[in-house]
């Protein structure tokens, strides 16, 4: 069966595209969520709108619709952002965790600013506004510190691979590797040649079998091998002849 790239890959550019809208919508609704807040500071910190009571400070034009559908909608955003960068894995997974402190952050900085410099004729430092505006930033800071470089790392774990074959792994493995793909390698050549001769030999009891499976079960474990990064591909292809080559004498 023949795979195509986002089997390969484990993810679709159907998957990529989702995943860039959910990171649009919700970089849209935190930019709402920003500019309804500093619209409502600018009225005095407190607005409604509807009900049968006489209103003393109506909201401004918009913000009593957008606010609680921006952030419904963020919240939509987030858990769309979340699933399909799980499915494209790495630090995709984990992007969707920069929300809250973008977003604590963000509104932290508008009460500072409207407390250090209220609207008029407001005077001096708002003390109602500065409180919270110090326990956003907090709130926002304290998490970001794991996403800084030397933080805690925000990547899903994984199973460490058996082997590293990244260059400072390959580096460090060189010689193992190099003895297993030999080692590996002597075993199939030694059994295939003593299929093609006739040998038996006690050490080698696979190479007293002469039906088909036993030669698909070689070529699975060959395929496995070169799969797995163990042989290259001109080593596979050899060794892969090699069996055929036995079978067929």
């Amino acid at each position: 069966m023949q795979l195509d790239h986002g089997d390969l890959r484990g993810w679709t550019v159907f998957d990529l595209a989702i995943y860039l809208i959910g990171i649009a919508g919700l970089t849209a609704a935190l930019a709402i969520v920003w500019l309804s807040m500093r619209a409502v500071l600018d009225v005095g910190g407190y607005c409604a709108e509807g009900g049968p009571y006489e209103i003393a400070q109506h909201c401004p034009d918009g913000v009593a619709l957008l606010l609680p559908l921006s952030i419904f909608a963020g919240l939509g955003c987030a858990a769309l952002v979340g699933r399909k960068g799980a499915v494209l894995g790495g630090p995709y997974a984990g992007l969707v965790l920069l929300a809250w402190p973008a977003l604590f952050i963000s509104l932290g900085w508008n009460f500072l600013q409207f407390a250090l410099f209220p609207p008029p004729p407001d005077t001096g430092i708002e003390l109602g506004w500065l409180i919270p505006g110090v326990m956003f930033v907090i709130m926002g800071a304290v998490p970001l510190i794991g996403f800084l470089p030397g933080g805690k790392s925000w990547t899903p774990k994984a199973d460490p691979p058996a082997f590293d074959f990244s260059a400072e792994g390959e580096a460090r493995y060189e010689h193992q590797l190099d003895g297993v793909r030999s080692h590996l390698l002597s075993d199939l050549v030694r059994e295939s040649g003593q299929r093609a001769t006739g040998e038996h030999s006690e050490a080698s009891p696979s190479a007293l079998s002469t039906d088909d499976s036993d030669l698909v079960s070689k070529l699975e474990r060959l395929s496995a091998l070169y799969r797995a990064g163990s042989l290259t591909y001109d080593e596979f292809q050899r060794a892969k002849q090699t069996l055929i080559d036995g079978a067929g004498a």
